[in-house]
């Protein structure tokens, strides 16, 4: 796991509130964990999510259109069917969107997106695997359960291609996450039978960019690994209610970071503590969604912005 990071402290957390861990892995939540343990305590156990953002509510739209368009046959996929979809699509959202979402903000990220789609690729010319489209998969990795939801299987040279959308630009600060988690839908769909020879991030931000790797069994099973060591530390932290919290780079970005006590410039309350719990409560960016304590669930899914955003909650700048 080479995520760059400054420190580690160890953070004693209070887990009167958490419900218990999903029993499945997404590659999403793999992400997050590795970034921050503690970020991922709290999304994950105690419920808190991103509040709805322009950012999050642009890729949702233009992955929903992008599906859409996709699905039908090859000579219907034309700019003015999307333009169609979109004003389709978008329409609905205005309908139930959060009044905390700047609207223009978000026409013009999802704007920008479909420019780039259509810069990028002629979708007339993709051919689409059958139930290729938000295909959702599930494996046993390792032993350890993960599924998720692929945006976009395809014929490629040699097999089948992974194709993941990020409706923002390239960040070199999130490569390394994005690939793993696109290994890791490689090797979940190469349980199943399917051969995956290539995984490709469609950047549609700007500049817009198709960035393709082939998927050698070293790549797949140093993904792997990585949701194996996951796994097993969570596990420990669990049993000694301990959270490593990891600082670094992304840290800037974390809605939680006034709340962390490897971050705060002030002493702050125990994680998950009445106090703790309230001042995060007073952040503008976050919703608490508490999971339910009946049950551990069956997928680690709570995520704002859903798995095919691949946003999660910390060291996001938006959807992707």
């Amino acid at each position: 796991m080479g995520d760059l990071r400054d420190t580690v402290l160890d953070v004693e957390v209070d887990d009167t509130r958490s419900a218990p861990l999903p029993d499945v892995w997404s590659p999403t939540s793999v992400n997050t964990f590795i970034k921050c343990p503690l970020a991922y305590w709290w999304q994950y156990a105690q419920g808190w999510r991103t509040a709805p953002t322009a950012a999050l509510e642009a890729g949702s739209l233009v992955h929903g259109v992008l599906e859409e368009l996709m699905d039908l046959v090859p000579a219907e996929r034309t700019k003015e069917r999307a333009r169609e979809i979109y004003a389709e699509r978008a329409s609905e959202l205005a309908l139930t969107l959060d009044p905390r979402v700047d609207a223009e903000d978000l026409r013009s990220r999802a704007g920008t997106a479909m420019t780039s789609y259509f810069e990028l690729e002629d979708p007339q010319l993709v051919e689409v695997l059958p139930d290729g489209l938000e295909r959702s998969v599930s494996a046993q990795l390792d032993g350890v359960a993960i599924a998720g939801s692929v945006d976009r299987l395809e014929f490629s040279v040699g097999g089948a291609r992974v194709v993941d959308y990020k409706t923002g630009g390239a960040k070199p600060r999130y490569a390394e996450a994005y690939w793993r988690q696109l290994m890791l839908y490689a090797g979940m769909l190469d349980e199943t039978g399917m051969d995956v020879s290539e995984v490709g991030l469609m950047y549609l931000g700007q500049p817009a960019r198709l960035m393709v790797r082939p998927t050698p069994e070293s790549a797949l099973t140093r993904a792997s690994r990585d949701l194996t060591t996951a796994a097993d530390s969570r596990a420990e932290f669990v049993a000694t209610h301990r959270w490593e919290a990891r600082t670094g780079p992304l840290c800037s970005y974390c809605p939680f970071r006034t709340a962390c006590p490897a971050r705060s410039q002030r002493q702050v309350p125990t994680p998950g503590s009445d106090a703790s719990h309230d001042a995060l409560g007073r952040l503008p960016e976050l919703v608490w969604r508490p999971r339910q304590k009946e049950g551990s669930g069956s997928a680690d899914s709570g995520v704002s912005g859903s798995e095919v955003s691949g946003s999660g909650v910390t060291g996001s700048e938006g959807s992707d």
